[in-house]
């Protein structure tokens, strides 16, 4: 909880265009004890192999007391000189190098790769303007003070916006093994990261660290870019090459091989991590400017190998939920951001319904395993409180590489679907107080998608374990979408698991809804 509210403190500095997060140490203590030098993936592999073999070196941070000292409005005012960028004059893509400062002072090693040979890019005191920054305590040296040691990370830049006339930030690495990136017209919201070890469970969660980066310098045209990333911390090591494809809706194509150093209780491939503060759930028992939404992700999707589609709408919780949602090699899954009414948001300004979900899909199977859920009650906006990933089955054996292939694409609203069908696009509970021992639930599901012909011969289908559903009534509402209501009595005091989706002649044409309903 401490690490990953620590992260979430430094998001409260990136605004919208940057992205701070706890960083990590460079390759420069890493390549000198294997002897090899990356020059491609599978160089980096053999890197990797050879670190997961060796004790964990810890990372290393910045010298500079000065920079770690500011106050995150004073870090602000560092800026990156747009004219140093690499590849500025002679690609679409150029990257930006970012200095290390308050929540985000360990170091990471950039290294251009081009032509089949490794340039490493060395840290400039002159790349940065640090005009704003307030004066110096009596008697430092300003070039000692500023002087940071090194980078903490990179964002890249990429013309998305057709309409513009500058350059749009694409994607940005930066602290631990975080990332996150944009398509056309899109905000930042949620992060993906490399791994997730020992999240939400009685021990302290590890966060490994991408502690180099090689870029690969792109060819004037190309509309891809290929970054490297050796990621190590005390219990993994391994590398990672991401395909970039920026897009209305940008693809990241992960790649990846790891390898265990020791035994971990749970391995989380692929995690997102999200906002959740209020949203539908919460507005049913709201009123005015308190039933304002706020939330970078407001549900869980996830398809099936079979094509079912499920989501499951995040709430605010008490204390730390987790669900597991059990599969075989599914389609994919994914944190979505399906409200767009700009309206119904707080603060208009963070343009909450211009932020996208990411949607995973597998192009190495996962095999069994289950999707984890993970919501944590927070009161704070800067708090990343919602995690999603996969877990698998059967867990890899330390020592031996594993493999990882994957692809992340930045969606507006939901991901591309094998068939037509209708979906959640909102739902709201209320307890009922009936003066009777066992909770009520009323609830109201709103579908989208769903033609007019279909509704006429459709009927719900709402099923529970825990209870027992009454008055379920089905209507097409003024705005289009079709609303299912219905009556829950639970039979468990504390919390109930539901089901719901649209029917016709035994036939779902809607994706299921799932909801636990916590008492």
């Amino acid at each position: 909880m401490l690490n990953r509210r620590d992260f979430a403190k430094s998001l409260a500095l990136a605004g919208t265009g940057s992205f701070l997060l706890p960083g990590l140490a460079g390759m420069a203590m890493a390549a000198p004890r294997t002897g090899a030098a990356v020059r491609d993936f599978d160089t980096l592999k053999i890197v990797a192999q050879r670190l997961a073999a060796a004790p964990y070196d810890p990372p290393h941070v910045t010298t500079s007391a000065y920079l770690r000292e500011l106050t995150p409005d004073q870090f602000q005012q560092i800026r990156f000189r747009p004219d140093r960028a690499l590849w500025h004059d002679g690609s679409d893509f150029e990257v930006h190098y970012q200095k290390p400062g308050v929540y985000a002072n360990d170091l990471v090693e950039l290294t251009e790769l081009a032509a089949g040979n490794a340039h490493a890019i060395r840290y400039d005191l002159s790349d940065f303007d640090l005009s704003g920054l307030p004066a110096l305590p009596k008697g430092a040296a300003r070039e000692d003070a500023l002087h940071a040691g090194g980078f903490a990370g990179f964002k890249v830049l990429y013309p998305l916006h057709e309409e513009h006339h500058w350059k749009d930030e694409l994607i940005v690495f930066r602290g631990a093994s975080y990332f996150r990136f944009l398509g056309r017209h899109q905000q930042y919201g949620l992060s993906a990261r490399g791994i997730a070890i020992d999240t939400a469970i009685p021990r302290q969660e590890e966060f490994p660290d991408f502690r180099a980066f090689w870029l690969e310098r792109p060819n004037p045209g190309d509309r891809q870019l290929r970054v490297l990333a050796l990621l190590d911390g005390p219990s993994v090591c391994g590398a990672y090459r991401f395909t970039i494809t920026p897009d209305d809706e940008t693809v990241v194509e992960v790649e990846a091989e790891l390898t265990l150093r020791n035994t971990v209780e749970k391995l989380g491939y692929a995690p997102l991590t999200s906002m959740y503060l209020y949203g539908d759930a919460e507005r049913a028992t709201q009123t005015g400017a308190a039933g304002m939404k706020i939330h970078d992700s407001d549900g869980l999707c996830m398809r099936l190998a079979d094509g079912q589609t499920i989501w499951r709408p995040l709430t605010r919780r008490r204390g730390v939920t987790v669900t597991q949602h059990f599969a075989e090699n599914p389609q994919g899954f994914g944190l979505l951001q399906r409200e767009k009414d700009p309206d119904v948001f707080a603060s208009p300004d963070k343009r909450y319904h211009m932020r996208p979900g990411y949607w995973v899909e597998p192009v190495i199977p996962f095999g069994k395993g289950h999707v984890q859920l993970v919501e944590i009650e927070s009161i704070d906006v800067d708090f990343d409180n919602i995690a999603a990933f996969w877990v698998p089955e059967d867990m890899p054996v330390p020592g031996q590489p594993f493999q990882l292939h994957y692809r992340i694409t930045s969606v507006n609203e939901n991901p591309p679907m094998s068939q037509s069908m209708g979906y959640a696009q909102s739902s709201r509970m209320s307890a009922l107080d009936t003066g009777k021992e066992r909770p009520y639930l009323r609830a109201a599901v709103q579908f989208r998608g769903v033609p007019q012909g279909e509704l006429d011969e459709a009927s719900a289908r709402v099923s529970s374990p825990h209870g027992t559903v009454t008055d379920t009534v089905l209507k097409r509402r003024s705005d289009g979408t079709v609303e299912l209501t219905f009556d829950l009595q639970s039979q468990n005091a504390e919390r109930a698991e539901i089901f719901a989706w649209l029917e016709r002649d035994g036939q779902p044409f809607t994706e299921t809804w799932s909801y636990l309903w916590t008492v």
